[in-house]
């Protein structure tokens, strides 16, 4: 059985759909309101009684209301006053004035006027018994409005009185007394006016009528029924019935189906403009303008907002090329920035290198002279001092492009902390500083690279020396609670401007310059300091009491575990015969390459030196006794370090000799270059002597034991 296929337009299928409904509602109505029409009809004869009786009960109520009303002005007139003291006002104002009260709303009142024993004063030629007058000088004395039915020839009489009181008594000076006959309220003989008490049957088949305070008493209700018959029956046309519906049923579902075809012409149209749209994307095409009013007004929203869309997509496209042409600015100015910073320190390092080995060639040289001894230490301190700016600078250019990688192991932090302190050393004694360094006792495991805690260590320290003025305090303080490892290093220098305290680890920040200070910086210490601790893990914070009351950092780190340290590795020294190792030195710096040459010369070594890649494959291949090492700057005139490498290696008596790199870059990209080239190590300028004789006896190993 397949199902019945409906439009595929929403629009027809809620014209079709409400037309169907529409033609089932007529249906059921029909059927349903005849059989309601039967059932509800006597409740609708009772409903209809019920508000006639509301409705008499309210036209009694209004007339009982304008009758106590009237009586009230009446009652509280001046000329009422008048006549009680005064005989001729009587004659001249009172008579005429009661004379004149014959009606209030169509029903005729009778009133007689009282003075304050009940005497009558005047009246509208009203008629009273006896019993109403003994009630009336009753309520008199009692001083208070009230109202009573008497019954006078078998009709019923309201009667109803009300005290004259003045501001100046407390007694009344007179009475209003007046009265209706009930029979006159209403006219329904199928209507009756009750009064009284009522019983717990009769609640259902009357209405209270609201009256006046003065008329409460009485309790006066509507009791009755209509003349309505509430038994007549509707005779069923049902033939007749069954075919106005069939009609009606039919007329709705094909007016409704010729209704939604027209009513949904106007949407198609606009449904069929938001795929092309969909389709075809923003566009400076817009909807057509309809004749239908909710459609045009739509149509019309439509497009002001795709004008708007449209004018904000063309901004957008302006600002994102300018952002395209600012972005592209801006990774050439860091590109150039990379490039300047990477060029400045090679060609920083280059003077450097000739520096630090003429300055070991001088404590090696004159090792029996303090005078020169000690000038060989100030040139090395100093150069190695700018070195490791050049590093730092390097190091935070690394950072913030995310190009740095650690080298986690678990290390012994006290080796940490001996190497730092070695560094420093030089440093501290020529300042006259004096440094203590507290350990606990046993190995401290940290999970780090070795190296980049060294160089935060380092920098704590250095930080602390330069800003300590001579003779001063240092303290390197090392503790392990709650499974952390927290180092504090701290002086009693010239403290930290509690204004500079919230931005201490930002790049190139610095306190205040003074003559205590021994050494300049840039200010990337701390900021280095911060970034390496975070790759760690870890933080740093940092403490000062204020200005000239010193300073402390302190290092928090994750521990290790003790069973993941390594076991301890004794270094051996390179025996005499490493000191007959014959090296080729090629560099064009031709001082640098000369003060190496001699340096290592100085210890023994067999040094050639070439300063251009042209001449060293001369001299090699005129060489019979090859070396085995060649130390290789980069940046060669004629051919770079990398080329010179390869051509070497292509030598078939120079496959095992050993190549090391020796230059001004030494980010990780140039490191990987080197290693890619056919270099076996990668060394930085200006070259620390002590690490370069350390790889040298490294290779002599390697070579010895190959052999």
């Amino acid at each position: 059985m397949t199902r019945p296929s409906l439009p595929s337009s929403l629009a027809r299928r809620f014209a079709l759909a409400a037309a169907g409904l529409a033609a089932g509602a007529l249906l059921l109505t029909s059927l349903a309101s005849w059989w309601l029409l039967t059932r509800q009809h006597e409740d609708a004869m009772h409903e209809l009684a019920a508000r006639e009786r509301q409705f008499h009960a309210q036209t009694i109520g209004l007339n009982l209301t304008a009758l106590a009303t009237r009586m009230t002005e009446v009652a509280s007139s001046t000329i009422l006053s008048t006549g009680l003291v005064d005989r001729t006002g009587k004659e001249i104002y009172l008579l005429p004035f009661l004379a004149g009260i014959r009606q209030v709303n169509g029903i005729p009142i009778q009133v007689l006027f009282t003075d304050y024993a009940g005497g009558e004063i005047a009246s509208n030629n009203a008629a009273f018994s006896a019993e109403q007058r003994a009630w009336m000088r009753e309520k008199l004395t009692l001083g208070r409005p009230a109202s009573e039915i008497f019954l006078r020839d078998e009709r019923p009489e309201l009667v109803a009185f009300s005290p004259l009181l003045y501001p100046s008594s407390t007694t009344p000076k007179g009475g209003l007394l007046y009265k209706i006959a009930l029979n006159s309220l209403h006219s329904d003989e199928h209507m009756k006016l009750l009064w009284g008490p009522q019983f717990a049957d009769e609640r259902s088949k009357s209405n209270p009528v609201a009256v006046p305070a003065v008329f409460s008493a009485l309790d006066f209700r509507i009791q009755g029924m209509s003349l309505l018959d509430s038994n007549r029956s509707l005779s069923p046309l049902y033939l007749p019935i069954f075919l106005l519906v069939l009609g009606l049923f039919i007329a709705v579902v094909i007016g409704g189906a010729h209704m939604a075809s027209v009513l949904t012409r106007d949407l198609r149209k606009l449904q069929l403009f938001a795929s092309h749209l969909v389709r075809d994307g923003l566009s400076q095409e817009r909807a057509q303008t309809t004749d239908t009013e909710e459609v045009a007004s739509l149509s019309s929203s439509i497009n002001q907002m795709l004008d708007r869309l449209y004018e904000q997509r063309q901004a957008l496209t302006r600002e994102g090329e300018k952002l395209v042409d600012l972005a592209d600015a801006l990774k050439r100015a860091d590109k150039r920035k990379d490039e300047f910073v990477a060029m400045l320190a090679h060609e920083l390092r280059n003077p450097l290198a000739p520096i630090m080995t003429g300055a070991d060639m001088l404590k090696l040289a004159a090792q029996d002279d303090p005078l020169i001894q000690r000038t060989g230490q100030i040139i090395g301190n100093q150069a190695k001092h700018m070195a490791r700016i050049i590093d730092d600078l390097l190091d935070i250019s690394r950072i913030t492009r995310g190009q740095v990688t650690l080298k986690l192991e678990t290390i012994d932090f006290a080796t940490v902390v001996a190497v730092a302190t070695e560094q420093i050393r030089p440093l501290i004694e020529a300042s006259q500083h004096h440094l203590t360094v507290a350990l606990p006792p046993g190995p401290l495991p940290v999970n780090g690279d070795h190296a980049r805690l060294v160089q935060v260590t380092s920098n704590l320290l250095n930080n602390a020396a330069k800003y300590t003025p001579e003779g001063g305090y240092l303290e390197l303080r090392v503790i392990i609670e709650n499974g952390e490892l927290r180092m504090t290093v701290g002086d009693n220098g010239s403290g930290i401007d509690p204004d500079l305290m919230p931005e201490i680890f930002d790049l190139f920040t610095q306190g205040e310059r003074s003559s205590g200070r021994r050494q300049g910086g840039l200010g990337l210490g701390l900021a280095l300091v911060k970034s390496l601790i975070q790759m760690h893990g870890g933080r740093v914070t940092a403490d000062s009491p204020g200005i000239g009351k010193g300073s402390s950092f302190n290092v928090h780190l994750p521990c290790g575990r003790i069973e993941d340290l390594p076991p301890p590795v004794v270094a051996e020294l390179p025996n005499a015969s490493g000191r007959a190792l014959k090296l080729h030195l090629v560099d064009d710096n031709v001082d640098a390459a000369q003060t190496l040459a001699m340096l290592l010369e100085l210890d023994g070594f067999q040094v050639a030196v070439s300063f251009d890649g042209v001449s060293t494959l001369h001299r090699v291949n005129a060489d019979k006794d090859s070396p085995a090492i060649f130390i290789l700057d980069i940046g060669l005139p004629d051919m770079d370090g990398t080329e010179l490498a390869q051509r070497l290696r292509g030598l078939p008596h120079l496959q095992s000799a050993k190549m090391i790199a020796l230059t001004g870059y030494g980010q990780a990209s140039d490191k990987a270059r080197s290693l890619a080239a056919g270099f076996d190590y990668h060394l930085v300028k200006p070259v620390d002597y002590e690490q370069l004789k350390a790889l040298l006896a490294e290779i002599q190993e390697s070579l010895r034991a190959a052999a």
